[in-house]
């Protein structure tokens, strides 16, 4: 996010059926993180990787 890392050294899983709620201040890359999770912009460095036959759907709250 510019010069500053959002995420450094971070895993993260979901088993089936699990769900999660992303909370936090304006402006902390949570719209960012989501849209690099559902494919829409590629992470600066890393990977997310995602079983097969799983899907991501994103949508913005302003078009």
């Amino acid at each position: 996010f510019g010069h500053v890392a959002l995420l450094d050294h971070t895993d993260f899983s979901l088993e089936a059926g699990e769900r999660v709620g992303l909370i936090g201040r304006n402006g902390t890359g949570k719209s960012s993180l989501l849209r690099i999770v559902a494919g829409m912009s590629a992470p600066d460095d890393g990977l997310i990787s995602r079983q097969s036959g799983v899907t991501c759907a994103y949508v913005a709250q302003e078009p």
